[in-house]
C-alpha cells in the first residue's frame, strides 16, 4: 500500500485514526490517507512521509467535524482542553462566551443603493425558538425590513410537511400543485416562488443540517420537474445560516457547502453564509448570541448587504 518511506510511528497513527471505522469502511479510510500522504510528498518533492506532510494529509482527507479523533491521536492534551472548555461554557457569564460568527462573503461596503420593496423569506429549521439560529434570522430580517423590504419568517417547526413519498409524479408529467402531496407545503412553495430573497437557518446537531431541514429541501426536488408548466423564475439570491455547538469554525464547512449546492441546483445563488460557533451555553436560557452585540451587529449589516445583492 505505501511506496514511500515513512517516518517512525505514523502508520500507528493511521491505524489509531480509522480504529473508529467498522471494518467494512476502514481500508477505504486507510488507503485515503497513504494516497493523499505520499501525493503531498510528491508535491513537495519529498521523497519520505513527514510528520508534517502526514498532519497535512489527515485535515485534507477528514472533514472538519472529525477534529476530536484527530485530537485524540495527534494532540491529546488539546482535545481535554478544549472539551474542558466547551463545559465550562456552562458557566459563563452573559457575554463571555466563546460564540462566533464567521462570515464567508466580506465584500466591501460599496456605495450602492439598497433596494425597496423586496420579498425577503426566511425559514428557521430548528425547533429551538429564541435559540441562536432564530436570532440570528431576526437580525438578517430586521436589517431588510428596516431598510424598505417585506419581511416573513416560517419556523418549519410548526408546519406539516410530509416527507418527500418517492411517488416520482414529478418526473411524469406535469403537476398542477407542483408536489402531489397535500399538506403545508403548498402554501410554502407560493412563497417560494413570490420571493425575491431567500434566507435558511439550520442547526448541525449529528454531522449534518438537521431532520427538519433535511425533510423540507427533499420537498424542493418536484421543482426540477421537466414537464412543470410553472417554471421558476429565473436565478434567485439567497443566504445560509448555520450553527453548531463545537467551537472549530471551520467543523461542518462541508455541510453548508452542501447545501449551497443543493440551492444553486434548484435556482437559488447563495451570495453569503453566517456560521455561528461555540453555542454551547445555556445556563442563562437559549440563545447565547444575544449577549454578544458585535455579533448581532456584524449579521444586521449582513443583512443590508444581502439586499444589495437582490
Amino acid at each position: 500500500m505505501q511506496k514511500l518511506k515513512w517516518e517512525n510511528n505514523l502508520t500507528k497513527k493511521i491505524d489509531g485514526l480509522c480504529e473508529i471505522f467498522p471494518d467494512v469502511i476502514k481500508n477505504r479510510w486507510k488507503n485515503r490517507l497513504v494516497y493523499n500522504s505520499e501525493k503531498i510528498a510528491a508535491y513537495e518533492n519529498s521523497t519520505i512521509v513527514t510528520e508534517d506532510i502526514f498532519w497535512k494529509s489527515v485535515y485534507e482527507v477528514f472533514p472538519g467535524g472529525y477534529e476530536p479523533l484527530i485530537l485524540k491521536i495527534k494532540d491529546p492534551a488539546r482535545l481535554k482542553a478544549d472539551m474542558e472548555s466547551s463545559r465550562n461554557q456552562e458557566n459563563m457569564e452573559p457575554g463571555t462566551e466563546p460564540v462566533k460568527i464567521t462570515q464567508w462573503s466580506k465584500q466591501p461596503d460599496v456605495d450602492s443603493s439598497v433596494p425597496k420593496n423586496k420579498k425577503i423569506l426566511a425559514v428557521n429549521s430548528s425547533a429551538r425558538k429564541g435559540g441562536n439560529t432564530d436570532i440570528i434570522l431576526d437580525e438578517l430580517l430586521r436589517a431588510c425590513e428596516d431598510n424598505g423590504s417585506t419581511i416573513e419568517k416560517l419556523q418549519l417547526c410548526d408546519l406539516n410537511i410530509k416527507p418527500c413519498s418517492g411517488c416520482r409524479a414529478c418526473r411524469k408529467g406535469d403537476v398542477k400543485t407542483i408536489c402531489t402531496i397535500r399538506d403545508d407545503m403548498s402554501a410554502v412553495y407560493e412563497k417560494l416562488y413570490d420571493m425575491d430573497g431567500f434566507i435558511m437557518g439550520f442547526p448541525i446537531y449529528t454531522a449534518r443540517e438537521n431532520g427538519i431541514m433535511a425533510n423540507f429541501m427533499d420537498r424542493w426536488d418536484c421543482f426540477a420537474n421537466p414537464q412543470l408548466t410553472r417554471k421558476w423564475p429565473g436565478m434567485k439570491k439567497g443566504m445560509v445560516v448555520c450553527s453548531w455547538m463545537w467551537p472549530n469554525t471551520t467543523a461542518y464547512d462541508n455541510i453548508v457547502e452542501n447545501m449551497v449546492i443543493l440551492l444553486r441546483l434548484h435556482k437559488v445563488l447563495t451570495t453569503d453564509v453566517l456560521v455561528i460557533t461555540g453555542t454551547r451555553g445555556k445556563k442563562h436560557g437559549r440563545g447565547v448570541v444575544k449577549n454578544h452585540p458585535e455579533i448581532l451587529n456584524t449579521a444586521y449589516q449582513a443583512g443590508i448587504q444581502f439586499l444589495k445583492t437582490l
